[in-house]
């Protein structure tokens, strides 16, 4: 049964630290736009990672949850802003305290109208930046200036992202992605907190190049991008991760203590889970917020869009996020 009310339907409780006497960003490297490689617009890639997306988190966990397709969703399987971010179709009253964002990368369509979110019921974007110690995402500096250019009466928050690549060391990658925020005028007042993905590093021959190397050294360069991004930033770090992807191939779950510091964005696509709004988190962790679809519509925009959501209040945002 969902929870009734305006009770949490998931516990926030951590606020990120700013620093109001050191600019976010301020140690600038002297590399330059050349230096980093723009990832390629190879839709195998992505299509990899969504097989694994769809074997792993769409699959169906939670068994007393109606087994009916066509059972109503209180997340709809097609989520489209702004009616489903307004309303709740399961018990069929406003929505309260359940504040919805996307997240964008180079596979996101150019078109997309950034003066048309915050009206459209879309509260915070996320944006990729880098990946490894020398990609960028060659649509960042669209989506980060012209989030950052928007007019005060339309503008909703912004944060910026790296994905945590298997085959180089944590610290360098945090700071070629500090690095390249900073390039483009670096984290500011009234942004997101940094947001760092572990998740399936898939090519077009592996589906998981974090498979083979251990538990421990995942685990320290994991923290060691964490907390040299937080240090670089004075932002604590969000860690992007799927409770599917802990395994003993990779990162057993006895291992997330080691993460305790650090709120998580947990993806979690199980329709039935939808139903109940309670997505499939890591044990003995704070969930931030909920990525609980690929493919939301935002009418009169173009194609489709990674979606997630925070329950909680405006307030409870701005204070979890250090927007205050």
């Amino acid at each position: 049964m969902k929870y009734s009310g305006i009770a949490l339907k998931i516990a926030v409780v951590c606020t990120f630290y700013v620093s109001a006497t050191h600019p976010i960003g301020a140690e600038e490297g002297t590399r330059t736009e050349d230096s980093w490689t723009a990832l390629p617009d190879d839709q195998s890639e992505d299509t990899s990672r969504g097989a694994a997306f769809a074997e792993h988190e769409v699959a169906a966990y939670d068994a007393a949850a109606p087994a009916s397709s066509a059972e109503p969703l209180a997340i709809p399987s097609q989520f489209t802003f702004p009616d489903d971010a307004r309303y709740d179709r399961i018990e069929k009253h406003d929505r309260m305290n359940s504040i919805f964002g996307i997240d964008v990368s180079h596979y996101t369509d150019s078109r997309l109208n950034l003066d048309d979110l915050k009206v459209k019921n879309v509260r915070f974007v996320y944006i990729k930046a880098t990946q490894g110690t020398s990609s960028k995402d060659a649509k960042f500096a669209q989506f980060w200036d012209g989030m950052g250019k928007l007019d005060p009466a339309v503008k909703v928050p912004r944060g910026a992202y790296h994905f945590l690549s298997s085959t180089s060391p944590g610290k360098p990658q945090a700071d070629a992605f500090v690095d390249y925020i900073t390039l483009h005028g670096g984290i500011k007042t009234g942004d997101l907190p940094p947001v760092v993905d572990l998740e399936w590093d898939v090519t077009k021959k592996n589906p998981d190049q974090w498979i083979g190397h251990s538990a421990d050294e995942i685990v320290a360069e994991t923290l060691a991008c964490l907390k040299e991004i937080e240090t670089r930033t004075h932002r604590r770090p969000i860690l992007y991760t799927a409770k599917s992807w802990w395994s003993d191939k990779t990162i057993p779950l006895s291992r997330v203590a080691a993460f305790k510091d650090y709120p998580i964005w947990i993806a979690d696509y199980n329709p039935k889970r939808k139903l109940k709004e309670a997505p499939n988190v890591l044990p003995n962790t704070t969930t931030a917020i909920w990525q609980f679809s690929d493919a939301a519509l935002i009418k009169g925009q173009v194609a489709s869009y990674d979606t997630s959501v925070f329950y909680g209040t405006s307030d409870d945002f701005k204070k979890t996020f250090g927007l205050q």
